[in-house]
């Protein structure tokens, strides 16, 4: 070839160009961003929107369904969903790929402002958000300082503007502690005395804090301007302001006359502990281009300098995302050294000589450094998925090294020991079709991958490319850098090798075994067909899931209580569950957190989350532990419990740990009712406790029915009443004052208490836009009534999720076999089942991966049809793929690995290198039929080609063995990819080398003259 004459005519630049590949190699290493998994960007906007002290229904009724109607149509639009809770909503949409996100974010924002004029007045112009999947929280931070009087103050004012400061830092959450505020309490009896309303003292409030531009005026030869002010900069002052009566006879009334103003603490919406001492808890995320190391090391400096100048202050790092990122690379840095020498084992126990092992070996690094250079160049992280690519790719970096060297070895036998040079020239031309066939083979495979958009491209087109670059890489040192070292260096074939008397006697046991089978090819065809007969039979057992989900050591609690609960009731809850799971003796430390209910925490927020964090030399797996306290947290009444392990890839993870089935129709009222009936009749399943609706156990509220009529002739509206009764209930937040460089609400409100119930909201009394007041009893009915905390819904229809935890007795088809036997059965017309999202990815997802596959599948008929040229030979040795599938689906089942994403990954490589030993042979089975009878080559082929072909797939399964055993706390994210090409590997190796001599002399049954070429 004439790369290889060229190497070996000119050395030295050959050597220098290897050393260049090592600079350029450890720079790209230095100039690498390392992250956990690749950037993944999904086309999705966020509209949200404020609807101040409305519940659920009204929320859903006046604001979500108005967004709804109004996005309904835009441009790449694929669907969308709503929750509707207590003040709020929050509208997803979702996107197809492709589309052009910045025109898509342009439209949305255009309707959002467009249909602002047909929403309530309460309602501002809704905000709109593109979704961010890579501004994850980086850092969780517990702050304590026993010197400050308010924590929440010191950490708003100072800590979290710090962190904002840092470039790399995207959002800065705090959690826990009370904030002040200025509380004007008004006086209702001093009120009604001087003609006073809430909302006109909020006004007078608002107004005493003014500036206004008078304009200019030339004073000597200069022109100033001229502006008006009045300022209540203090909480003095405030008491002072003058205040508009309607009774004051001449006497001027002020603030302090009617309300008694101090400082006070807002209600708590959050209570935040760390190890269970109270905190605050700051959440730092990171920007998008942003890496987690990044952020983690300024932060790290920042905290430093604040508490080396704040004495008291203790800030601890309760997660670090930083150091799982580097944990998990490290494991796979293990996995990959790992491979590479059990490879280098490989190769001296074939051929007993340490310098020809050290120059296949030598595939290994220059693959590497090739990948890394080129990885560098097309942006790509290191991470766990590229850098499992290099550890995938370290058995097959050696494969074309090993065929070349074998085939030198032999060249040797026939030119002399003297002349290395030729036997190097001459072994590689031999060979140098098949293994650029098998390299293309190889390559070919991932081609789809670059075209594919969904998660599965984002997330596998890097490992893809870095597969290509090594096997690129390793066609190139075959051809060159083999040669070259096998010239210099000159290796002699050992027949004291560990496996030289074991291949020669494999060799002859070989040919005694395909002259056996060679005439029956029946039986040989009737085996095969019940061998995939069989293997079909057990895919059936083997489940199926998006992605696996790895071992990060964190196990995240989430618990819901009756909506509407106090957040010191919710923590009472809380505290129970922090007191069961810190007895673990693996637990290591634990950050909860608690949010609470009510007229003014929002009922839709009485839940808590418990993040724990794990031992690193744990004795249980994560998912153990989440095990175990999902059954002792199970004691706890009152409310709902999910304990779940967390993972890098939660949004594509599944679990069989609970039931969940999803109901949809556009008619709430029927979907409720149909709901609450299949609740009744899932908890007598013995398979199920603990069944539960997303519409079950809504708070109660107080709903105010307006009547129209009455209303219109008091000269109210609805709207207006409504916002009046959220005045007095809510308060009103007048101004904000500036108190030692921080800003400081100033709230206008009744005392705590006096809207406690229903009763005393009966007794509101309302003003009248003409002057007076009227009972707003008088106008509207009021009185109790269930509203669900949140409203669901999915492409404008509503949504209910029904859940339930599986019992012992419950088993792979419970699922399914409740849904056939009481769920199908008892829905009415216009309710149906919906999918989850997580099950409408898999779907998705799969669905594109076997469409790469079957593409793939093409194009290495293509590649080998292009080689051979010969159809017949390339579909012959296509047999190797339905084969290899029998040891994958078999390997699968033992080691319990599900079909996902990363294994059909798998089937997609594989599909690549199963064809590589077939090619070889097809190949060696040609040259020799120009020597002998077909049936003499068909058997000397496979005896030739054993020790290469044995060598290749002993050094690719072995190398992947330590991925497979799920080394490390991202292991099992990859584990299956490893699994499918082992047990491939092994299958079609074995079937390969015994039934492709049948396939082909079936193929094949007119003798031909040793002299003419093969038609085909």
């Amino acid at each position: 070839m004439g790369i290889t004459r060229f190497v070996l005519k000119r050395p030295v630049t050959a050597v220098l160009s290897l050393l260049c590949l090592v600079v350029f190699g450890y720079l790209s290493v230095r100039s690498a961003t390392l992250e956990l998994t690749p950037e993944m960007n999904m086309p999705m906007m966020v509209v949200m929107a404020q609807y101040e002290g409305a519940n659920p229904e009204d929320v859903c009724e006046l604001v979500t369904k108005e967004i709804e109607d109004s996005v309904s149509t835009l441009s790449g639009l694929k669907s969308m969903s709503s929750n509707s809770s207590e003040g709020s909503t929050v509208v997803m949409l979702e996107y197809e790929y492709g589309t052009d996100m910045d025109d898509a974010y342009d439209d949305l924002k255009k309707e959002m402002d467009a249909i602002t004029r047909r929403l309530p007045d309460d309602v501002e112009t809704p905000t709109v958000m593109e979704m961010d999947m890579n501004s994850s929280e980086v850092m969780s931070l517990s702050i304590t300082n026993p010197n400050e009087d308010n924590i929440y103050d010191y950490v708003e004012n100072t800590i979290v503007p710090e962190l904002e400061r840092i470039s790399s830092v995207a959002e800065v959450t705090s959690r826990g502690g009370n904030e002040e505020y200025i509380k004007v309490e008004l006086i209702p009896e001093k009120m009604d005395q001087y003609g006073v309303t809430m909302s006109s003292i909020a006004s007078d409030i608002a107004a005493a804090d003014v500036t206004y531009p008078a304009g200019d005026t030339d004073v000597g030869s200069q022109e100033l301007s001229v502006s008006t002010s009045l300022k209540a900069n203090t909480q003095e002052s405030l008491k002072t302001i003058p205040l508009t009566t309607t009774k004051s006879s001449g006497t001027i009334i002020y603030l302090e006359d009617v309300a008694n103003v101090y400082t006070s603490e807002k209600e708590a919406n959050s209570i935040s502990r760390y190890n269970g001492e109270e905190t605050m808890s700051v959440s730092v995320s990171k920007q998008q281009s942003a890496s987690a190391m990044q952020v983690s090391d300024a932060v790290t400096e920042v905290i430093n300098e604040l508490m080396a100048a704040t004495p008291g202050l203790e800030i601890v790092v309760a997660r670090d995302t930083s150091e799982d990122i580097m944990d998990s690379l490290s494991d796979v840095i293990e996995t990959l050294i790992m491979a590479v020498v059990i490879s280098m084992a490989i190769l001296w126990i074939f051929f007993g000589d340490l310098k020809a092992s050290l120059i296949v070996g030598s595939s290994i690094p220059v693959s590497i450094l090739v990948a890394l250079i080129l990885m560098n160049q097309m942006g790509f992280t290191l991470n766990i998925i590229t850098m499992s690519a290099l550890t995938l790719g370290v058995g097959m970096m050696v494969d074309n090294s090993i065929v070349v060297l074998e085939s030198c070895f032999r060249a040797t036998d026939k030119v002399g020991l003297l002349d290395y040079m030729k036997a190097a020239l001459q072994g590689t031309d031999i060979v140098g079709a098949s293994v650029l066939g098998s390299t293309l083979t190889t390559c070919v495979v991932f081609l789809p991958l670059a075209f594919l958009e969904g998660m599965t491209g984002q997330l596998f087109k890097p490992l893809g490319f870095t597969i290509v670059f090594c096997m690129a890489a390793s066609l190139l040192s075959a051809i060159a850098v083999v040669p070259l070292c096998y010239m210099l260096y000159r290796p002699r074939e050992n027949t004291k090798a560990p496996m030289y008397k074991p291949i020669r006697n494999m060799q002859a046991a070989y040919r005694k075994i395909v002259k056996v089978i060679l005439p029956k090819k029946k039986t040989v065809f009737a085996v095969s067909l019940a061998l995939l007969f069989a293997a079909y039979l057990l895919s059936g057992h083997v489940g199926t899931e998006l992605m696996a989900s790895d071992d990060q050591g964190q196990v995240n609690i989430s618990i819901s209580t009756r909506p509407g609960l106090k957040t010191e009731k919710v923590d009472e809850i809380m505290k129970q569950a922090e007191a069961i799971i810190s007895t673990h003796e693996d637990l290591d430390s634990y950050m909860s957190r608690s949010s609470g209910g009510g007229a003014r925490g929002g009922m839709s927020s009485a839940s808590g989350t418990i993040n724990a964090y794990l031992k690193d030399d744990r004795k249980m797996s994560t998912d153990e532990v989440a095990a175990q306290w999902r059954k002792e947290l199970a004691v706890i009444e009152n409310c709902d419990i999910s304990v779940e392990s967390s993972s890098s890839m939660s949004m594509m993870s599944s679990s069989f740990q609970t039931y969940e089935l999803l109901l949809q129709s556009s008619d709430y009222d029927t979907l409720k009712e149909t709901s609450s009936e299949i609740v009744s009749m899932l908890k007598e399943r013995p398979e199920l406790t603990k069944v539960h609706s997303s519409l079950e156990n809504g708070a109660p509220i107080i709903k105010i029915h307006v009547d129209a009529i009455k209303a219109k002739a008091a000269g109210l509206t609805a709207s207006g009443i409504g916002s009046s009764v959220n005045q007095m209930l809510s308060g009103i937040t007048a101004t904000t004052l500036e108190v030692d460089g921080s800003d400081i609400d100033v709230k206008v409100e009744y005392e705590d208490g006096k809207y406690a119930s229903i009763d005393q909201v009966r007794n509101i009394i309302l003003p009248l836009p003409s002057g007076g007041s009227i009972a707003l009893t008088d106008v509207a009915d009021i009185e109790y009534e269930d509203s669900p905390a949140t409203l669901v819904r999915n492409d404008r229809e509503y949504r209910v999720t029904i859940e339930a935890e599986y019992t012992d007795q419950a088993t792979a088809d419970t699922r399914q076999m409740i849904n056939s036997e009481i769920v199908r059965p008892n829905l009415p017309y216009n309710v149906s089942i919906a999918q989850n999202s997580r099950d409408q990815s898999q779907a998705e997802e799969f669905a594109a991966l076997f469409q790469a596959i079957a593409i793939a599948v093409f194009l290495i008929f293509v590649v080998m049809a292009a080689q051979f040229e010969s159809p017949k030979f390339s579909i012959m040795v296509m047999t190797t793929i339905p084969f290899s599938l029998i040891g994958s689906i078999f390997l699968l089942w033992l080691t319990e690995c599900k079909i996902s994403m990363t294994s059909l990954i798998g089937f997609l490589m594989l599909i690549g290198t199963v064809v590589n030993n077939g090619i070889l042979y097809v190949d060696t089975v040609n040259q020799y039929r120009a020597e002998m009878d077909m049936e003499t080559a068909l058997i000397e082929a496979g005896a030739t080609r054993l020790r290469p072909i044995l060598m290749t797939t002993s050094t690719t399964i072995v190398s992947m063995i330590p991925m497979a055993l799920a080394i490390g706390s991202s292991g099992s994210m990859t584990q299956g990819l490893a699994v499918v090409n082992i047990g491939g590997l092994v299958a079609s190796t074995i079937l390969a080398l015994l039934l492709l001599p049948v396939y082909y002399s079936a193929m094949n049954r007119k003798p031909k003259n040793h002299d003419q070429l093969i038609d085909c």
